[in-house]
């Protein structure tokens, strides 16, 4: 098993001097392809119960996630 990480430490791209390469290429695909799931398909919240936020370094991100299903297609 890979080490584990606390919530502050962790950069899926780095910073600074040693950013990854791939970086803005990523984060293009990664709205790419949200943006698809999104134009296509249905969402709701799993559970019908508050989010709650917690700090994750300098950034908010809701505590345990959100959960989603798709509920259909989008005509």
């Amino acid at each position: 098993m890979g080490r584990q990480y606390s919530a502050g430490e962790y950069l899926p791209f780095g910073g600074g001097s040693r950013r990854c390469l791939g970086h803005a290429l990523a984060q293009l695909e990664m709205k790419l392809v949200l943006a698809t799931v999104l134009s296509k398909y249905q969402l709701v919240l799993a559970e019908d119960k508050p989010v709650k936020l917690q700090r994750r370094g300098f950034t908010l991100a809701p505590a345990g996630g959100v959960r989603m299903m798709i509920t259909g297609k989008r005509l």
